[in-house]
């Protein structure tokens, strides 16, 4: 067994808030509703060259996804519902499915058919068709070309029933559910790269229920490997390379347990690790990306019943910041330049109060 080094962070005694660094502004506020929003998806829509917003409501409960058009300045001030029905959506993706230039949508729902909406290439999206098993516990979506045919597939994660591929026709259909992984796997999110270096892009899993979290590679996604404790409650993962070695690295999001950072390897083992946050916090999400423009990742994550929480890297040495509400349940957060600043801003999906834009305010 390759022996297991565990790199612990040392937190400095002295925290900021996001006013330090991230500002709110009366016209953040993504309308006044209090949805049950899961997720936020970003995108440019309408091909105006600033970046709009897409927000996945409802989860258990049939509620309206809506599009949040940017004015050019990082303001959302035009908003329409992605369409009249109303689902129980967690994640509502964007992608060009059908390679025209623009950007599609595909909504995730839970045990409910999901559905493909189509660009008309100035940002009127349009449903399509449906797609997906009724049954499932639609709970992430991944987009990525997994066969390399140069067409984008989806793949969904479901919790406690079957994940599944759906390979793309050619033309941005999805009819055919591929299989893939254990039956009653617990997955909540799913990231794609090319962890062992073979070209072909393989699919990291975060599991919940006890699961251990899994790597399946691609193309076939029959092997697979698992990474963590064997037993961790993970709700998010990203990939990403943190320490520049041209290794990709898996970051999750976990409950009853300090979020990690896995190294990769030339062995392809995700032995090496980073815990970062506290073994109290219920992380429910997370994104990576540099919010001081300093070269390197740092790490936002969004949490249960606590203030959320950003850690600034300085050569794998993460600092602790606390940003949002105590009592707020914050599903999600995706970090996105809103005002074309040059900085990452950050957008929080929250579950029962108003979703919150906070701007970088960081100059140097």
């Amino acid at each position: 067994m390759i022996k297991q080094y565990i790199y612990l962070i040392a937190f400095s005694l002295s925290f900021t808030t996001a006013q330090d660094q991230f500002k709110t502004h009366p016209y953040g506020q993504l309308g006044t509703k209090k949805n049950l929003t899961s997720s936020i998806s970003i995108g440019d829509i309408d091909k105006d060259g600033d970046l709009d917003l897409i927000v996945a409501n409802g989860r258990h409960w049939a509620e309206q996804n809506s599009i949040y058009f940017n004015d050019g300045t990082g303001f959302f001030r035009r908003s329409k519902p992605l369409s009249l029905e109303l689902n129980t959506s967690y994640q509502v993706s964007l992608a060009d499915i059908d390679n025209d230039g623009d950007l599609d949508a595909i909504s995730a729902n839970a045990r409910i058919d999901h559905q493909v909406f189509t660009n008309d290439g100035k940002g009127n999206l349009k449903f399509d068709h449906y797609i997906g098993q009724e049954t499932s516990n639609a709970r992430g979506l991944c987009i990525e070309d997994l066969n390399k045919d140069g067409y984008l597939d989806l793949v969904i994660a479901n919790r406690k029933s079957q994940n599944y591929i759906y390979y793309n026709n050619g033309n941005g259909k999805f009819y055919k559910a591929t299989p893939f992984g254990i039956s009653d796997e617990a997955t909540i999110k799913i990231a794609s790269g090319d962890m062992n270096g073979d070209q072909y892009p393989d699919l990291v899993l975060a599991n919940r229920n006890g699961q251990p979290n899994r790597i399946y590679f691609g193309p076939s996604f029959k092997k697979s490997k698992v990474f963590g404790t064997g037993k961790d409650e993970t709700r998010g993962v990203v990939v990403m390379d943190m320490d520049g070695d041209q290794y990709l690295d898996i970051i999750v999001a976990n409950i009853g347990e300090k979020n990690a950072i896995y190294f990769g390897d030339s062995m392809n083992s995700y032995e090496r690790k980073i815990l970062f946050g506290e073994k109290k916090d219920k992380t429910m999400g997370l994104d990576v990306g540099d919010l001081d423009n300093d070269g390197d990742m740092d790490i936002v994550v969004s949490n249960n019943g606590q203030k959320n929480n950003y850690f600034i890297n300085e050569n794998l040495k993460f600092s602790l910041n606390n940003f949002g509400k105590i009592n707020t349940i914050t599903y999600g957060v995706t970090l996105g330049d809103f005002n074309g600043d040059g900085w990452l801003d950050m957008v929080t999906a929250n579950s029962g109060s108003e979703n919150i834009i906070y701007y970088n305010s960081k100059k140097k």
